[in-house]
């Protein structure tokens, strides 16, 4: 799966508090489905933070919060173990993921100007936990789902999908109207999904298709002008490129 940024920052790899959206962000990383991850989405309700906006390609959209560490529910009331005992939460953890995930919404619903309800299913994991049947209890009241450990977690968002009446099989070229329109044009992805890129990047550049041959598109104006064919292409921004045969008319 493509994900923004391409690696996760290098000044929290060795952050106990980012351990848990590490894991996550490995996991989205590591998955061969097709589909889109932006890390550290910061819009949201009252200035809430979405730690994973995820577009997967046949399965759908996803607001994926994550929360470290060891809590617990006691009479409504959330708590955090620590090195000095038991830590009051201020704020719901399951709210927080809701209140993302409409915001998701709207943002896709205004700026992608859809005429189709995007719906954003609201996740919650932990990273370091094993299943709470009070939280469990909760978020189902709530409307929201929990995934414990992050090992099978596209298996987990699948089975997700799969336990909802209603499913979204949402194709490449709508996961790449909606996300360049939610970057504000900072993201660009292929309309077909057989070749994926981000405005700004600098350095190497590697596109290759779903099977072969491998696709890439040159795009003047929302005009395909020219398209070249093989097993995989790559070049360095900045080096000339010998094109053998005709562009395309």
């Amino acid at each position: 799966m493509r994900i923004h940024p391409r690696e996760f920052p290098s000044g929290r790899r060795k952050q106990p508090k980012r351990r848990a959206e590490r894991k996550t962000y490995e996991a989205l990383a590591g998955s061969d489905r097709r589909g889109f991850c932006y890390y550290e989405w910061r819009r949201g309700y009252e200035r809430i933070e979405l730690d994973f906006a995820v577009w997967i390609e046949g399965l759908g959209r996803f607001a994926l919060q994550v929360k470290g560490g060891r809590y617990l529910l006691i009479d409504g009331e959330w708590y955090l173990k620590t090195r000095d005992g038991v830590k009051l939460i201020e704020s719901c953890p399951l709210d927080e993921t809701k209140l993302a995930a409409l915001d998701l919404h709207d943002d896709i619903k205004e700026l992608a100007e859809t005429r189709y309800n995007p719906f954003v299913v609201p996740v919650l994991i932990f990273p370091d936990m094993e299943p709470d049947e009070a939280i469990e209890s909760l978020a189902k009241r709530k409307g929201v789902y929990v995934i414990w450990g992050t090992e099978h977690l596209m298996t987990d968002l699948e089975q997700i999908v799969r336990s909802r009446r209603v499913s979204d099989t949402l194709p490449a070229e709508r996961i790449a109207r909606e996300v360049l329109a939610v970057t504000d044009g900072l993201i660009r992805l292929s309309q077909t999904g057989d070749a994926v890129a981000d405005h700004g990047d600098e350095g190497e550049v590697s596109i290759s298709g779903r099977g072969l041959p491998g696709v890439l598109r040159l795009t003047v104006g929302g005009t395909t002008v020219l398209t070249i064919r093989s097993s995989a292409v790559r070049c360095r921004l900045g080096e000339r490129i010998r094109i053998e045969g005709e562009p395309k008319r």
